[in-house]
């Protein structure tokens, strides 16, 4: 299995828009395929910063090839709307990850 986290940063003004645009755009979109599976978002803690919060989103994939058709053939179609409704309001960073089972 195949973790596929991007973590985001939102400015604190933008942070309830944020999470609707998620659970009612973003994750229906990326999961409609079938490729990505099983969508979490929380919020992660840590150091707190006055200018806002940050949030994981977590998606499964079943390998690694599964991942690289959907980020060449959806992807786009997804982060684009995102980055264009939130602009500089919004960082993130995406992180790959394989499961290890024991």
């Amino acid at each position: 299995m195949i973790v596929f986290n991007t973590t985001f940063h939102v400015e604190k003004e933008i942070q309830e828009d944020f999470v609707e645009y998620m659970l009612q755009y973003f994750i229906p979109m990326s999961t409609k395929s079938g490729l990505l599976m099983s969508p979490r978002l929380a919020r992660v803690f840590g150091k707190e910063e006055d200018e806002g919060h940050s949030y994981a989103m977590e998606f499964i994939a079943a390998d690694i090839v599964t991942l690289e058709r959907w980020n060449a053939d959806e992807s786009q179609a997804i982060y684009a709307p995102l980055l264009e409704k939130f602009k500089e309001k919004l960082i993130g960073f995406s992180t790959i990850m394989q499961t290890i089972e024991y």
